[in-house]
């Protein structure tokens, strides 16, 4: 019975997160609190199912994005690579995503979308040229390029700090699998939009900046240190195993970023709040924060957390496994795959966590390929998936309500006829490559 009414709450939970008519946050922890009040999990178990190096994790590069958001560099970079290029459409087409695909490596898409997004708009405004193949493209290319490194997609810092695979390990395996698809999808949206591009008028600085788009850092005192806690939390992630066994203390992903960040809010807070007052609205730095995400993994890993205890995720494993029919490349293809298609129609931050579980017990049977394989796989699969729809991947649902507030309509049919072609052509490389990587361990 425990089984079934955990199921029952998982894809009530699965559903509301989907249709996005509540926060997800509170679906995700009403979802948690029922598990707790039924007695399915005790509310000291629930505390062990949350990955509180993930939250860590997460938080520390919070608050490093929000320092270097409010400082103005992401703009300023954006319309650095514009000018760079003499402000030519054809080129910027490429830049942009490859931008977005590149700074997504190392921070949330979300952020990288948020500036991204509204600043495309803005400079489409001015070419006078639709903004959505371009945003769709910087969207796409987010997700994917976030595929490379541990930090570069939430799914990928459950998948790393739960199954205890680091900074190194993603960049060495899916790093280059990641790049090659983020390539082969600017190059199918360039030459799908290339008529477009081929009727753009030139644009000048002169007239971005009649559109109020200017390049100018707010506060060099945020930038410098935030680009230092950035660069400081980036060698600790990389570099935080072998300085743990060399200094003989405990350092972990989540005190590799929340050290520098704690440091680099304590020396900037002050300015931030003088920043933010003059620009009027909150004046609190850490309430700018992402909180709610934070508290929807929370929820999240608990309501996952019932499937474990249940003995549910077990079964989800053996049944996988049973699919493949003991072939081990056509269970990394089934990840890959089922993966995709599946944080196409939800989102991928509840799919990974499951299916980390799920990974865990295909390990324990022995009976599948080795874990990291797996990993590569799943990661590569629901990062580059969710590009598919507009709530695949929070990126999306982000640049999405970014174009409705400027009043770009986008719809449904339009988002997946940009976004499936180049996300489809771009698996077909990664199961390429994934497939290479079993015979050839490359």
């Amino acid at each position: 019975m425990d089984k079934i009414i955990t199921v029952g709450i998982f894809l009530v939970t699965y559903i509301l997160i989907a249709s996005e008519k509540l926060p997800r946050h509170i679906v995700a922890l009403a979802g948690a609190l029922i598990l707790v009040t039924t007695g399915i999990v005790r509310l000291d178990e629930a505390m062990t199912y949350v990955s509180w190096e993930t939250i860590g994790l997460l938080f520390g590069m919070f608050i490093l994005i929000v320092v270097l958001a409010e400082a103005g560099f992401f703009n300023w970079l954006a319309l650095e690579v514009a000018e760079r290029v003499n402000f030519d459409l054809k080129k910027i087409f490429i830049l942009f995503p490859l931008l977005a695909g590149l700074l997504s490596t190392f921070m949330d898409s979300i952020t990288v979308l948020l500036f991204l997004a509204t600043l495309t708009y803005y400079v489409a405004r001015t070419f006078k040229i639709d903004p959505v193949p371009l945003v769709i493209a910087e969207v796409c290319a987010a997700n994917t390029g976030g595929a490379a490194t541990l930090v570069g997609d939430p799914p990928n810092v459950i998948l790393g700090t739960m199954l205890g695979f680091g900074f190194n390990d993603f960049v060495r395996n899916t790093g280059p699998i990641a790049m090659i698809s983020m390539v082969v999808i600017i190059a199918y949206a360039f030459w799908q939009n290339r008529k477009m591009l081929a009727q753009t008028p030139k644009v000048t600085k002169e007239l971005l900046e009649r559109e109020g788009l200017k390049k100018e850092i707010k506060s060099q005192k945020l930038l410098w240190h935030g680009l230092g806690g950035m660069v400081v939390a980036v060698f600790l992630l990389v570099t935080h195993r072998e300085l743990s066994e060399l200094l003989h203390i405990d350092i972990s992903a989540a005190s590799a970023s929340l050290f520098p960040a704690l440091f680099v809010l304590a020396m900037v807070g002050r300015e931030a709040e003088e920043l933010l007052k003059s620009s009027g609205g909150e004046t609190n730095l850490l309430k700018k924060i992402d909180s709610e995400s934070l508290l929807f993994f929370i929820g999240l890993f608990i309501v996952v957390g019932g499937l474990e205890k249940t003995g549910v995720i077990d079964l989800m494993a053996k049944g996988m496994v049973e699919a493949a029919g003991g072939n081990h490349v056509a269970l990394l293809l089934i990840l890959l795959w089922a993966g995709g298609i599946a944080s196409a129609v939800v989102d991928n931050v509840p799919l990974a966590l499951t299916m980390a579980y799920v990974l865990k017990d295909i390990d324990k049977m022995g009976t599948g390929p080795a874990l990291g394989l797996m990993v590569w796989a799943l990661s590569l699969g629901v990062d580059m998936g969710g590009n598919g729809t507009p709530v695949g991947a929070s990126a999306n649902v982000v640049a999405y309500s970014t174009m409705e507030r400027h009043e770009v309509k986008i719809g449904w049919v339009r988002w997946m006829k940009l976004a499936i072609p180049p996300t489809f052509l771009a698996m077909l490389v990664s199961s390429l490559l994934i497939a290479l990587k079993y015979y050839y361990h490359f």
